[in-house]
């Protein structure tokens, strides 16, 4: 038992009980001070109104003398004798009369000329219980001469009190005992979730394709928190290797560049020599695959070089708008021959980038758009830009055969290609350029319809980058 005692479980249960517990009393002693109030209020109004109808009575009978014997010719001592002698035993018998209307409060006066002390008519003025007092003044014109008073005792005021304590007791009791199953099955709830992430979290250590439970609440934002956590945990891992394996793979691929351009050299230059020696005859239609060959291995090899060992940045100011109207007329026989046609909306932009990797990132992407809207018989290839803030963002869309789902994962994956003679180093190339002006490409592309691709980079880049 002591284990169970001491768990933070049973702590937080037993708190949220005594804190359930104590809020409830508080509220019940609240409403209880609050109906209390209330009550001797009304009362207060009922004994009020109970002595007014007696005030009144006093006031007629003044005025009745006052009017009767002229008090405005009397002298003051003249008049005092006269109330004496008249409204001593006439006020006297109409109380002694009135009091019987009202059996459960008592009545008394007290006036300086005739009664000197407070005078009770009734019996329950001489039990010692607490009493609520109204008190009224009885006048003569403007002098008060004394006070009406009636009073109940506080036992009778109270007594509908004693019934709101009781439900109030028993609400507070049921209130608890709920608050307290519903606390025991909120806390155990929460600590089931709890004790799921925490196994989650655990596992998270050896494997982060750990599944971290979901849920609502500040428990499930906790969650998404971790599972968020550990996926860009993971995505950093991969983005690490595959760095690293792109570095390792750069070194591979200038070496073997390098050692199969000198032989390729050879090749091209016999395969010249052969054309000439066999010009006329049957034989030389062979050269032509042998030199179609060579020019495709030599530009392999040019991509190899260029993704293994890129030449460092040296910017320069041009005006990009200048600089798309002159690719598009160096890339004019590719757009014939790919019956495409191709639609500038770029604005007058002076941007300080490497002109020449610059050419080479945006061949690649039109070159792209070119090849994939062949299958639908060609299309119009539109090129965008805009200014934010410091970036300049181009966009290039087609509306070709789109990028398959299975396909997108690996589309700037080094040696990847869906074309029967790509070399897969065209958009790997494009990312390390975007990447050397401060940018990044990204792709939307919708399979049937269409590819954007989109070019976020820096508009001014300072040389040495």
């Amino acid at each position: 038992m002591g284990r169970v005692f001491k768990s933070l479980t049973f702590q937080i249960i037993v708190t949220a009980l005594l804190i359930v517990g104590v809020s409830m009393a508080i509220l019940s002693n609240r409403l209880i001070a609050e109906f209390q109030n209330e009550l001797v209020s009304k009362e207060s109004e009922t004994l009020q109104a109970i002595g007014s109808q007696a005030v009144e009575r006093w006031n007629r009978m003044y005025r009745e003398l006052f009017n009767s014997y002229k008090f405005d010719s009397l002298s003051q001592t003249k008049q005092n004798e006269l109330m004496s002698i008249f409204l001593s035993k006439s006020y006297y018998d109409y109380i002694n009369v009135f009091k019987d209307n009202f059996p459960s409060v008592s009545i008394g006066y007290q006036v300086s000329l005739f009664t000197p002390s407070l005078v009770y008519l009734t019996d329950a003025s001489h039990n010692p219980l607490p009493k609520l007092t109204v008190a009224l003044p009885l006048k003569a014109g403007t002098q008060t001469l004394g006070y009406l008073v009636v009073d109940r005792d506080m036992p009778q005021v109270l007594a509908p009190l004693q019934r709101v304590r009781f439900e109030a007791f028993k609400t507070s009791t049921v209130s608890i005992g709920l608050s307290g199953a519903a606390t025991i099955v909120l806390l155990t709830f929460f600590l089931i979730r709890l004790l799921s992430l925490r196994r989650s979290v655990v596992r998270l250590k050896t494997n982060l394709d750990t599944r971290v439970p979901r849920g609502g609440g500040e428990l499930g934002e906790i969650s998404r928190a971790v599972a968020d956590l550990a996926h860009s945990l993971k995505r950093n891992i991969e983005e690490a290797k595959q760095t690293e394996a792109l570095k390792t793979l750069g070194i591979f691929t200038t070496g073997i560049a390098h050692e199969v351009r000198n032989p390729l050299t050879s090749i091209k230059g016999y395969a010249s020599l052969l054309e000439k020696k066999l010009q006329g005859r049957p034989e030389a239609k062979y050269i032509i695959p042998i030199r179609s060959e060579a020019d495709r291995l030599e530009a392999l090899v040019k991509d190899l070089l260029t993704f293994g060992r890129p030449s460092p940045v040296q910017p320069i100011e041009f005006d990009l708008h200048v600089f798309f109207v002159s690719l598009g007329e160096l890339m004019a026989q590719q757009f014939k021959d790919g019956h495409a046609t191709l639609d500038l909306q770029v604005p007058q932009v002076m941007v300080t980038w490497d002109a020449r990797q610059t050419e080479q990132m945006f061949m690649n992407l039109l070159q792209n758009a070119i090849q994939s809207m062949q299958d639908k018989e060609g299309g119009t290839v539109t090129v965008t830009a805009k200014t934010e803030a410091d970036r300049v963002i181009v966009e290039v869309r087609d509306v070709g055969v789109g990028i398959r789902n299975e396909d997108r994962p690996k589309m700037f994956t080094p040696f990847f290609t869906t074309k029967e003679h790509g070399t897969g180093l065209g958009l790997p190339i494009s990312q390390k350029i975007a990447s050397f002006h401060n940018g990044v490409i990204t792709y939307e592309s919708t399979e049937g319809a269409g590819t954007t691709f989109t070019v976020n980079m820096q508009r001014i880049i300072n040389p040495g980058v």
